[in-house]
């Protein structure tokens, strides 16, 4: 079991160190309890309530019939009176039918504020994987592309 708070900490650390001249999404991976329950207490750090992005981004996503959408956009409006936005839930980003790359999307976000969502997925040999390959939802990034405190090993990397 790690030290939820303490990630925390340096979770706000990492993103304050680095802003978003960066461009940077931090992501937590690991365990699903873990994930969430230092975004619980990031967003005790940080007075910002956790977006339920699977929820938030399907109902804007609803309210633009037949428009195509930026969900990067979407997402970096949501929660205007907050510096930094919390991000948990966002297996809507992995859905082929929307034809867009999750991390590409985290990054576009982090361009304009500070993100950190908790990626449902895994780090492996610096990839950042969800589902397995012959899964229509798999992805498989490189990870230097985010910022990533990997909670399974309580490591981060900062890549």
């Amino acid at each position: 079991m790690i030290d939820c708070e303490a990630t925390a900490r340096d979770a706000m650390r990492l993103i304050g160190t680095t802003g978003m001249p960066g461009g940077k999404a931090v992501l937590l991976v690991g365990d699903e309890h873990d994930r969430s329950a230092t975004l619980m207490a990031m967003s005790t750090i940080a007075g910002v309530t956790p977006i339920n992005l699977n929820a938030d981004l399907a109902q804007s996503l609803i309210y633009v019939p037949g428009v195509r959408a930026d969900p990067a956009t979407i997402i970096a409006e949501l929660l205007p009176a907050t510096a930094l936005l919390l991000v948990d839930r966002i297996q809507i980003l992995m859905l082929p039918q929307l034809r867009i790359n999750a991390l590409d999307v985290l990054t576009r976000v982090a361009r304009r504020r500070p993100i950190c969502a908790s990626w449902p997925g895994r780090l492996d040999n610096g990839r950042l994987r969800y589902a397995d390959h012959n899964h229509p939802e798999c992805l498989d990034e490189d990870a230097s592309r985010a910022l990533i405190l990997d909670l399974s090993t309580n490591e981060g990397s900062a890549g």
